[in-house]
Protein backbone atom coordinates (compact mmCIF):
# COMPACT_ATOMS: atom_id res chain seq x y z
CA UNK A 1 0.00 0.00 0.00
CA UNK A 2 1.30 3.02 -1.27
CA UNK A 3 0.69 6.10 1.33
CA UNK A 4 -0.45 8.18 -1.54
CA UNK A 5 -3.07 5.18 -2.91
CA UNK A 6 -6.70 5.10 -2.19
CA UNK A 7 -6.27 1.64 -0.09
CA UNK A 8 -3.70 3.10 2.33
CA UNK A 9 -5.76 6.18 3.00
CA UNK A 10 -8.88 3.76 3.51
CA UNK A 11 -6.74 1.37 5.58
CA UNK A 12 -5.47 4.44 8.23
CA UNK A 13 -8.89 5.96 8.09
CA UNK A 14 -10.96 3.42 8.96
CA UNK A 15 -8.63 0.73 10.65
CA UNK A 16 -5.71 2.06 11.78
CA UNK A 17 -6.93 5.18 13.29
CA UNK A 18 -10.34 3.85 14.93
CA UNK A 19 -8.52 1.26 16.12
CA UNK A 20 -5.96 2.80 17.84
CA UNK A 21 -7.95 5.44 19.57
CA UNK A 22 -10.76 3.63 20.53
CA UNK A 23 -8.72 0.63 22.68
CA UNK A 24 -7.88 1.58 26.28
CA UNK A 25 -4.24 2.42 26.81
CA UNK A 26 -2.62 -0.64 27.40
CA UNK A 27 -3.50 -2.12 24.30
CA UNK A 28 -1.86 0.76 22.29
CA UNK A 29 0.99 -0.48 21.46
CA UNK A 30 -0.38 -4.21 20.79
CA UNK A 31 -3.17 -2.20 18.50
CA UNK A 32 0.00 -0.96 16.69
CA UNK A 33 1.63 -3.79 16.27
CA UNK A 34 -1.53 -5.49 14.55
CA UNK A 35 -2.19 -2.58 12.09
CA UNK A 36 1.83 -2.34 11.32
CA UNK A 37 2.14 -5.87 10.40
CA UNK A 38 -1.06 -6.23 8.43
CA UNK A 39 0.60 -2.95 6.62
CA UNK A 40 3.57 -4.80 5.52
CA UNK A 41 1.92 -7.94 4.73
CA UNK A 42 0.11 -6.29 1.71
CA UNK A 43 3.49 -5.91 0.31
CA UNK A 44 4.94 -9.37 1.08
CA UNK A 45 3.91 -12.80 3.18
CA UNK A 46 7.80 -13.93 2.55
CA UNK A 47 9.68 -10.45 3.82
CA UNK A 48 7.34 -10.23 6.44
CA UNK A 49 8.39 -13.60 8.11
CA UNK A 50 11.86 -12.01 7.40
CA UNK A 51 11.35 -8.54 8.95
CA UNK A 52 9.69 -10.77 12.11
CA UNK A 53 12.62 -13.35 12.34
CA UNK A 54 15.31 -10.39 12.17
CA UNK A 55 13.77 -8.61 14.88
CA UNK A 56 13.33 -11.19 17.66
CA UNK A 57 17.23 -12.04 16.67
CA UNK A 58 18.11 -8.22 17.30
CA UNK A 59 15.78 -8.58 20.22
CA UNK A 60 18.10 -11.64 21.37
CA UNK A 61 20.63 -10.38 21.18
CA UNK A 62 19.67 -7.23 23.02
CA UNK A 63 18.68 -9.11 26.11
CA UNK A 64 22.35 -10.85 26.24
CA UNK A 65 23.75 -8.28 26.11
CA UNK A 66 22.04 -6.59 28.96
CA UNK A 67 23.39 -8.92 31.15
CA UNK A 68 26.82 -7.36 30.87
CA UNK A 69 28.47 -10.98 31.76
CA UNK A 70 31.42 -10.51 30.03
CA UNK A 71 30.28 -11.94 26.59
CA UNK A 72 28.38 -8.44 25.68
CA UNK A 73 31.12 -7.45 23.06
CA UNK A 74 30.80 -10.34 21.10
CA UNK A 75 27.51 -10.63 20.88
CA UNK A 76 27.18 -7.17 19.90
CA UNK A 77 29.76 -8.11 17.42
CA UNK A 78 27.99 -11.21 15.98
CA UNK A 79 24.27 -9.59 16.00
CA UNK A 80 25.85 -6.51 13.94
CA UNK A 81 27.52 -8.50 11.33
CA UNK A 82 24.89 -10.86 11.07
CA UNK A 83 21.91 -8.24 10.26
CA UNK A 84 24.54 -6.65 7.77
CA UNK A 85 25.26 -9.91 5.95
CA UNK A 86 21.49 -9.91 5.79
CA UNK A 87 21.26 -6.79 4.48
CA UNK A 88 23.83 -7.11 2.36
CA UNK A 89 22.72 -10.36 0.58
CA UNK A 90 20.00 -8.83 -0.60
CA UNK A 91 20.90 -5.73 -1.78
CA UNK A 92 24.40 -6.57 -2.56
CA UNK A 93 24.31 -10.14 -4.15
CA UNK A 94 23.37 -9.00 -7.68
CA UNK A 95 25.67 -6.43 -8.23
CA UNK A 96 28.73 -8.74 -6.95
CA UNK A 97 27.38 -10.83 -9.27
CA UNK A 98 27.13 -8.41 -12.21
CA UNK A 99 31.18 -7.83 -11.65
CA UNK A 100 31.88 -11.58 -11.62
CA UNK A 101 31.25 -11.70 -15.75
CA UNK A 102 31.38 -15.42 -15.64
CA UNK A 103 28.87 -15.43 -12.72
CA UNK A 104 24.99 -15.88 -14.14
CA UNK A 105 22.87 -13.18 -12.81
CA UNK A 106 19.86 -14.16 -9.74
CA UNK A 107 17.25 -11.87 -9.44
CA UNK A 108 16.89 -11.42 -5.46
CA UNK A 109 14.15 -8.43 -4.54
CA UNK A 110 15.02 -6.26 -2.33
CA UNK A 111 12.95 -6.50 0.67
CA UNK A 112 10.85 -3.39 1.08
CA UNK A 113 12.31 -1.00 4.03
CA UNK A 114 15.46 -3.38 4.94
CA UNK A 115 18.14 -0.77 4.51
CA UNK A 116 15.86 1.55 6.92
CA UNK A 117 14.40 -1.15 9.78
CA UNK A 118 18.44 -3.53 9.43
CA UNK A 119 19.99 0.46 10.63
CA UNK A 120 17.31 0.81 13.58
CA UNK A 121 18.38 -2.95 14.64
CA UNK A 122 21.55 -1.90 14.85
CA UNK A 123 21.52 1.10 16.86
CA UNK A 124 19.22 -0.49 19.21
CA UNK A 125 21.75 -3.30 19.97
CA UNK A 126 24.23 -0.84 20.20
CA UNK A 127 22.53 1.42 22.13
CA UNK A 128 22.27 -1.07 24.80
CA UNK A 129 25.79 -2.39 24.80
CA UNK A 130 26.28 1.73 25.46
CA UNK A 131 23.85 1.75 28.31
CA UNK A 132 20.46 2.45 27.05
CA UNK A 133 17.67 0.93 29.20
CA UNK A 134 16.38 -1.72 26.66
CA UNK A 135 12.37 -2.02 25.56
CA UNK A 136 10.25 -3.34 28.92
CA UNK A 137 8.52 -5.98 26.54
CA UNK A 138 8.68 -7.44 23.03
CA UNK A 139 5.79 -6.15 21.87
CA UNK A 140 7.31 -2.21 22.30
CA UNK A 141 10.46 -3.62 20.35
CA UNK A 142 8.33 -5.42 18.07
CA UNK A 143 6.03 -2.03 16.90
CA UNK A 144 9.67 0.09 17.51
CA UNK A 145 10.62 -1.75 14.20
CA UNK A 146 7.76 -2.71 12.54
CA UNK A 147 5.97 0.96 12.90
CA UNK A 148 4.44 1.64 9.80
CA UNK A 149 4.48 5.17 9.22
CA UNK A 150 8.20 5.04 9.27
CA UNK A 151 8.96 1.12 8.43
CA UNK A 152 9.11 1.20 4.56
CA UNK A 153 11.58 4.68 4.13
CA UNK A 154 12.42 6.22 7.82
CA UNK A 155 12.58 8.54 9.40
CA UNK A 156 15.43 6.25 11.18
CA UNK A 157 13.96 6.61 14.81
CA UNK A 158 15.72 6.17 18.08
CA UNK A 159 14.58 4.11 20.97
CA UNK A 160 14.27 7.05 23.28
CA UNK A 161 12.07 8.54 19.92
CA UNK A 162 9.53 6.17 19.97
CA UNK A 163 9.87 3.91 23.47
CA UNK A 164 8.41 6.62 26.02
CA UNK A 165 5.63 6.77 23.44
CA UNK A 166 4.58 3.39 23.91
CA UNK A 167 4.96 3.32 27.64
CA UNK A 168 2.73 6.28 28.03
CA UNK A 169 0.71 6.47 25.60
CA UNK A 170 -0.55 9.95 24.23
CA UNK A 171 -4.38 10.54 25.55
CA UNK A 172 -6.45 12.54 22.13
CA UNK A 173 -5.17 15.29 21.47
CA UNK A 174 -7.47 17.54 18.91
CA UNK A 175 -4.81 20.50 18.33
CA UNK A 176 -2.04 17.82 17.78
CA UNK A 177 -3.87 15.71 15.34
CA UNK A 178 -5.18 18.50 13.33
CA UNK A 179 -1.34 19.30 13.23
CA UNK A 180 -0.68 15.87 11.80
CA UNK A 181 -3.22 16.31 9.26
CA UNK A 182 -2.02 19.72 7.73
CA UNK A 183 1.76 18.33 7.85
CA UNK A 184 0.48 14.74 6.07
CA UNK A 185 -1.44 17.13 3.72
CA UNK A 186 1.94 18.88 2.87
CA UNK A 187 3.45 15.99 1.78
CA UNK A 188 1.04 14.55 -0.55
CA UNK A 189 1.40 18.23 -2.33
CA UNK A 190 5.23 17.88 -2.45
CA UNK A 191 5.00 14.26 -3.26
CA UNK A 192 1.86 14.81 -6.30
CA UNK A 193 2.20 17.74 -7.04
CA UNK A 194 5.87 18.54 -7.76
CA UNK A 195 7.38 15.47 -7.23
CA UNK A 196 5.72 13.66 -9.78
CA UNK A 197 5.20 16.47 -12.10
CA UNK A 198 8.76 17.56 -12.44
CA UNK A 199 10.03 14.32 -12.35
CA UNK A 200 8.33 13.69 -15.61
CA UNK A 201 10.72 16.39 -17.27
CA UNK A 202 13.60 15.16 -15.34
CA UNK A 203 12.82 11.63 -17.09
CA UNK A 204 13.17 13.66 -20.67
CA UNK A 205 16.16 14.79 -20.02
CA UNK A 206 18.08 12.00 -18.43
CA UNK A 207 16.61 9.78 -20.81
CA UNK A 208 18.50 11.55 -23.84
CA UNK A 209 20.41 14.55 -22.91
CA UNK A 210 22.34 14.46 -26.09
CA UNK A 211 19.24 15.51 -27.85
CA UNK A 212 18.68 18.32 -25.41
CA UNK A 213 19.91 22.25 -25.54
CA UNK A 214 22.21 23.23 -22.62
CA UNK A 215 19.16 25.28 -20.97
CA UNK A 216 17.13 22.09 -20.94
CA UNK A 217 19.35 19.89 -19.52
CA UNK A 218 20.11 22.45 -16.78
CA UNK A 219 16.59 22.85 -16.28
CA UNK A 220 16.10 19.09 -16.20
CA UNK A 221 18.75 18.28 -13.35
CA UNK A 222 16.73 21.10 -11.50
CA UNK A 223 13.74 19.39 -12.02
CA UNK A 224 15.26 16.13 -10.57
CA UNK A 225 16.95 17.89 -7.55
CA UNK A 226 13.38 19.52 -6.67
CA UNK A 227 11.96 16.58 -6.98
CA UNK A 228 14.04 14.17 -5.03
CA UNK A 229 13.67 16.85 -2.42
CA UNK A 230 10.00 17.07 -2.63
CA UNK A 231 9.77 12.58 -2.50
CA UNK A 232 11.99 11.82 -0.41
CA UNK A 233 10.61 14.92 2.19
CA UNK A 234 6.84 13.89 0.83
CA UNK A 235 7.11 10.68 2.44
CA UNK A 236 8.64 11.75 5.48
CA UNK A 237 6.16 14.49 5.89
CA UNK A 238 3.34 11.90 5.24
CA UNK A 239 5.01 9.33 7.51
CA UNK A 240 5.37 11.55 10.31
CA UNK A 241 1.78 13.59 9.56
CA UNK A 242 -0.15 10.16 9.81
CA UNK A 243 1.78 9.27 12.89
CA UNK A 244 0.56 12.46 14.72
CA UNK A 245 -2.81 11.43 13.82
CA UNK A 246 -1.82 8.33 15.73
CA UNK A 247 -0.67 9.97 18.58
CA UNK A 248 2.83 9.40 18.03
CA UNK A 249 5.91 12.12 17.12
CA UNK A 250 8.17 11.20 14.85
CA UNK A 251 11.62 13.14 14.36
CA UNK A 252 11.93 15.67 11.70
CA UNK A 253 13.95 14.35 8.58
CA UNK A 254 14.46 17.48 5.91
CA UNK A 255 15.05 21.24 7.01
CA UNK A 256 14.96 23.08 4.21
CA UNK A 257 18.61 21.57 3.11
CA UNK A 258 18.57 23.76 -0.43
CA UNK A 259 18.88 26.84 2.06
CA UNK A 260 22.08 25.75 3.29
CA UNK A 261 25.40 27.78 2.50
CA UNK A 262 27.62 25.30 2.91
CA UNK A 263 27.50 21.02 2.70
CA UNK A 264 28.04 20.08 6.10
CA UNK A 265 25.02 22.22 7.46
CA UNK A 266 22.92 20.52 4.32
CA UNK A 267 23.98 17.05 5.30
CA UNK A 268 22.28 18.75 8.84
CA UNK A 269 19.47 19.46 7.38
CA UNK A 270 19.36 16.20 4.72
CA UNK A 271 18.10 12.51 5.46
CA UNK A 272 18.50 14.30 9.31
CA UNK A 273 17.86 10.63 10.98
CA UNK A 274 20.42 8.94 8.27
CA UNK A 275 23.18 11.94 8.74
CA UNK A 276 22.64 11.12 12.76
CA UNK A 277 23.34 7.78 12.30
CA UNK A 278 26.34 7.75 9.83
CA UNK A 279 27.73 10.59 12.16
CA UNK A 280 27.00 8.13 15.53
CA UNK A 281 27.43 4.52 14.34
CA UNK A 282 30.15 5.28 11.64
CA UNK A 283 32.32 7.92 11.71
CA UNK A 284 32.53 8.37 15.91
CA UNK A 285 33.64 4.34 15.53
CA UNK A 286 36.21 5.20 13.14
CA UNK A 287 37.68 7.96 15.22
CA UNK A 288 35.69 11.08 14.09
CA UNK A 289 38.01 14.21 14.35
CA UNK A 290 39.93 12.88 17.55
CA UNK A 291 43.04 11.84 15.86
CA UNK A 292 44.11 14.63 14.00
CA UNK A 293 43.03 16.39 10.62
CA UNK A 294 44.49 13.82 8.28
CA UNK A 295 42.51 10.65 10.05
CA UNK A 296 39.46 13.46 9.95
CA UNK A 297 39.16 13.97 6.89
CA UNK A 298 39.63 10.32 5.91
CA UNK A 299 37.03 9.16 8.31
CA UNK A 300 34.75 12.08 6.50
CA UNK A 301 35.11 10.15 3.15
CA UNK A 302 35.27 6.91 4.22
CA UNK A 303 31.58 7.49 5.89
CA UNK A 304 30.04 9.29 3.32
CA UNK A 305 31.94 6.79 0.91
CA UNK A 306 30.23 3.94 2.80
CA UNK A 307 26.65 5.88 2.93
CA UNK A 308 26.54 6.09 -0.78
CA UNK A 309 26.96 2.69 -0.73
CA UNK A 310 23.80 2.05 1.35
CA UNK A 311 21.94 4.15 -0.96
CA UNK A 312 22.16 1.43 -3.69
CA UNK A 313 24.44 -1.74 -5.13
CA UNK A 314 26.05 0.56 -8.12
CA UNK A 315 28.94 2.33 -8.61
CA UNK A 316 27.75 5.99 -9.27
CA UNK A 317 26.53 5.71 -5.40
CA UNK A 318 29.67 4.90 -4.19
CA UNK A 319 31.62 7.98 -6.44
CA UNK A 320 28.18 9.96 -5.85
CA UNK A 321 28.99 9.21 -1.44
CA UNK A 322 32.98 9.95 -2.37
CA UNK A 323 31.78 13.11 -4.15
CA UNK A 324 30.44 14.45 -0.40
CA UNK A 325 32.99 12.96 1.51
CA UNK A 326 35.41 15.07 -0.63
CA UNK A 327 33.42 18.45 -0.37
CA UNK A 328 32.82 17.94 3.67
CA UNK A 329 36.59 17.22 3.53
CA UNK A 330 37.38 19.99 2.13
CA UNK A 331 34.98 22.32 4.26
CA UNK A 332 36.47 21.50 7.52
CA UNK A 333 39.89 21.94 6.02
CA UNK A 334 38.44 25.59 4.74
CA UNK A 335 36.94 25.94 8.22
CA UNK A 336 40.33 24.96 10.49
CA UNK A 337 42.35 27.69 7.55
CA UNK A 338 39.80 30.31 8.59
CA UNK A 339 38.23 29.93 12.07
CA UNK A 340 41.11 31.68 13.99
CA UNK A 341 41.40 34.31 11.32
CA UNK A 342 39.13 37.15 12.67
CA UNK A 343 39.59 39.04 8.92
CA UNK A 344 38.12 35.55 7.34
CA UNK A 345 35.58 34.90 10.45
CA UNK A 346 33.92 38.32 9.90
CA UNK A 347 34.42 38.20 5.80
CA UNK A 348 31.96 34.33 6.39
CA UNK A 349 29.15 36.67 7.82
CA UNK A 350 28.78 39.49 5.02
CA UNK A 351 25.43 39.02 2.42
CA UNK A 352 27.98 38.48 -0.94
CA UNK A 353 30.18 35.98 0.79
CA UNK A 354 27.08 34.37 2.20
CA UNK A 355 25.00 34.58 -1.29
CA UNK A 356 28.54 33.18 -2.78
CA UNK A 357 28.78 30.56 -0.38
CA UNK A 358 25.20 29.03 -0.97
CA UNK A 359 25.29 28.89 -5.04
CA UNK A 360 28.63 27.33 -4.29
CA UNK A 361 26.70 24.48 -1.91
CA UNK A 362 23.52 24.41 -4.30
CA UNK A 363 25.39 23.77 -7.56
CA UNK A 364 27.92 21.25 -5.97
CA UNK A 365 24.52 18.93 -4.62
CA UNK A 366 23.28 19.24 -8.00
CA UNK A 367 26.19 18.05 -9.41
CA UNK A 368 25.65 15.06 -7.15
CA UNK A 369 22.71 14.40 -8.01
CA UNK A 370 23.48 13.62 -11.18
CA UNK A 371 25.34 10.73 -9.91
CA UNK A 372 22.37 9.57 -7.81
CA UNK A 373 19.91 9.92 -11.10
CA UNK A 374 21.80 8.49 -13.82
CA UNK A 375 22.03 4.48 -14.33
CA UNK A 376 26.13 4.38 -15.79
CA UNK A 377 28.83 6.77 -15.34
CA UNK A 378 28.25 6.99 -19.47
CA UNK A 379 24.81 8.81 -18.90
CA UNK A 380 26.46 11.13 -16.27
CA UNK A 381 29.10 11.98 -18.52
CA UNK A 382 26.44 12.85 -21.26
CA UNK A 383 24.83 14.65 -19.11
CA UNK A 384 27.40 16.57 -17.45
CA UNK A 385 28.62 17.58 -21.06
CA UNK A 386 25.20 18.81 -22.22
CA UNK A 387 25.48 21.07 -19.24
CA UNK A 388 28.83 22.47 -19.98
CA UNK A 389 29.25 22.53 -24.09
CA UNK A 390 26.29 24.34 -26.08
CA UNK A 391 24.94 21.57 -27.50
CA UNK A 392 24.35 20.61 -31.42
CA UNK A 393 20.79 21.40 -30.45
CA UNK A 394 20.04 24.66 -30.18
CA UNK A 395 17.28 25.80 -27.93
CA UNK A 396 14.23 27.18 -29.78
CA UNK A 397 11.38 27.97 -28.28
CA UNK A 398 8.93 26.97 -30.41
CA UNK A 399 10.04 23.01 -30.47
CA UNK A 400 11.04 23.15 -26.27
CA UNK A 401 9.54 20.11 -24.56
CA UNK A 402 5.50 20.36 -23.72
CA UNK A 403 6.74 19.59 -20.26
CA UNK A 404 9.17 22.69 -19.66
CA UNK A 405 6.62 25.46 -18.99
CA UNK A 406 5.13 23.23 -16.18
CA UNK A 407 8.35 22.41 -14.81
CA UNK A 408 9.56 26.09 -15.00
CA UNK A 409 6.58 27.78 -12.92
CA UNK A 410 6.81 24.36 -10.35
CA UNK A 411 10.65 25.27 -9.93
CA UNK A 412 9.99 28.82 -9.16
CA UNK A 413 6.99 27.67 -6.96
CA UNK A 414 9.18 25.45 -5.29
CA UNK A 415 11.93 27.95 -4.52
CA UNK A 416 9.41 30.62 -2.58
CA UNK A 417 7.98 27.91 -0.47
CA UNK A 418 10.91 26.50 0.33
CA UNK A 419 12.28 30.04 1.81
CA UNK A 420 9.04 30.11 3.54
CA UNK A 421 9.51 27.18 4.83
CA UNK A 422 12.71 27.51 6.39
CA UNK A 423 11.17 30.03 7.90
CA UNK A 424 8.15 27.85 9.50
CA UNK A 425 5.64 30.27 7.80
CA UNK A 426 2.89 27.28 7.22
CA UNK A 427 2.91 25.67 10.37
CA UNK A 428 2.80 29.36 12.30
CA UNK A 429 -0.05 29.78 9.95
CA UNK A 430 -1.91 26.92 10.38
CA UNK A 431 -1.85 27.29 14.10
CA UNK A 432 -3.21 30.63 14.15
CA UNK A 433 -6.29 29.23 12.10
CA UNK A 434 -9.30 28.68 13.18
CA UNK A 435 -10.92 25.28 12.48
CA UNK A 436 -13.01 26.97 9.63
CA UNK A 437 -10.24 28.24 7.71
CA UNK A 438 -8.38 25.03 8.30
CA UNK A 439 -11.36 22.79 6.66
CA UNK A 440 -11.36 25.22 3.44
CA UNK A 441 -7.23 25.21 3.41
CA UNK A 442 -7.64 21.49 3.79
CA UNK A 443 -9.72 21.35 1.04
CA UNK A 444 -7.85 22.89 -1.24
CA UNK A 445 -4.54 21.71 -0.63
CA UNK A 446 -6.59 17.85 -1.65
CA UNK A 447 -8.15 19.35 -4.76
CA UNK A 448 -4.63 20.51 -5.71
CA UNK A 449 -3.63 16.69 -5.20
CA UNK A 450 -6.05 15.59 -7.25
CA UNK A 451 -5.92 18.56 -10.33
CA UNK A 452 -2.20 17.80 -10.46
CA UNK A 453 -1.30 14.29 -9.81
CA UNK A 454 -0.09 11.79 -12.59
CA UNK A 455 0.01 9.39 -10.20
CA UNK A 456 3.45 7.86 -10.20
CA UNK A 457 3.83 4.23 -8.75
CA UNK A 458 6.37 4.64 -6.08
CA UNK A 459 8.81 6.92 -3.68
CA UNK A 460 11.67 7.06 -5.13
CA UNK A 461 13.43 6.01 -1.39
CA UNK A 462 11.34 3.30 -1.57
CA UNK A 463 14.09 1.32 -3.45
CA UNK A 464 17.00 1.70 -1.22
Amino acid sequence: MLFTSSPFIVFFLFIAMPLRWFVPGRFVPLALLVTSYAFYLSWSVPYTVLLAAMTLASYGASRLIARRDGKSKLVVALSVAVLLAVLAYFKYTNFILEQIHSARHVSIVLPLGISFFTFEMISYVVDVYRGAAPAKSLVQYLVYIAYFPHLVAGPIVRTRELLPQLEDPRTFDSEFVCEGVFIALVGFVKKMVFADNLGVFADLVFKDPKAQPTLIVWLGVLAYTGQIFCDFSGYTDIARGASMMLGISLPENFDYPYNSTNIAEFWRRWHMTLSRWLRDYLYISLGGNRHGRVATYRNLLVTMLLGGLWHGANWTFVVWGAWHGALLAVHKAFVDLTEKNEVLAALRKTIPYRTLAWTATFLSVAFGWVLFRSPTFERAEEVLSAMLHYPAVPFVAGKAPAELAFAGRALLVLAFFHMLGGARVGLRTHRGMPAAARGLLWAGMIGVCYLFTIGSPVFIYFQF
